[in-house]
């Protein structure tokens, strides 16, 4: 954590020193909404993060972005192995219109994400923290299907079962005294086939899902 040389900043009326970009929002599903002070707060102060190997942390005091307001913006992503990806991300603050509320968003946002594919079966698991959003509501998934084929004739026979499951959980977290949105997704999907072809005695997959990451976020701003 840097300390930061005071400034005084003649914005636009917002806190900030640029329009923020407003989104419509139809639903009021916005979770651990952050304050107008800590969107302004993140938007000068932002120092540094990190997320499992991943960092980024620009050179420059929060007085510069009065003359260069992408100064502190950017990015940066690390494959832990082939499979494992971390990003960091820090971008321009949003706000949300839902109806006659206003929800402030910082642009910070950490992601993770790993995957089992190509094989049977197939495992994903993403990890996301972000601002003040609109996410879908939490859910979970559990599907069994028949798996069948085709001939060349065109008749169709089932060959086995298919399974395919969701999970999806969101929750608020702090991080470098912040408000965040987590959001965890993972997803299965996985066949079984029938023992001769034809017989119908393939059972449904059980579904298991990858863990998500022991990393846990940083984030640093400038003190004064």
């Amino acid at each position: 954590m840097s300390t930061a040389s005071s400034f005084r900043a003649l914005g636009r009326g917002n806190g900030f020193n640029r329009c923020v970009s407003s989104i419509e929002v139809t639903e009021d599903k916005i979770i651990n909404p952050i304050t107008l002070e800590e969107a302004v707060n993140a938007y000068w102060n932002f120092d540094s993060m990190s997320f499992g190997g991943a960092s980024f942390d620009p050179d420059n005091q929060p007085k510069d972005l009065i003359c260069n307001e992408s100064d502190n913006r950017g990015f940066d992503e690390n494959y832990l192995n082939p499979n494992e990806l971390f990003i960091v991300t820090n971008g321009f603050p949003k706000k949300y219109n839902v109806g006659d509320k206003i929800y402030y968003a910082h642009g910070i946002s950490f992601e993770y994400s790993t995957g089992e594919g190509g094989g049977n079966p197939e495992k994903f698991t993403s990890v996301h923290y972000t601002s003040t959003i609109a996410p879908s509501v939490p859910e979970t998934s559990n599907v069994c299907s028949i798996l069948d084929t085709s001939t060349t004739y065109g008749s169709v026979y089932t060959i086995g079962k298919q399974t395919l499951a969701f999970q999806k959980i969101t929750s608020s977290v702090t991080i470098g005294g912040l408000p965040f949105v987590k959001t965890v997704s993972k997803s299965f999907y996985g066949q079984n086939y029938d023992d001769p072809v034809g017989s119908g005695n393939a059972t449904c997959p059980v579904p298991s899902f990858l863990s998500e990451t022991s990393e846990v976020p940083s984030l640093t701003l400038h003190t004064y």
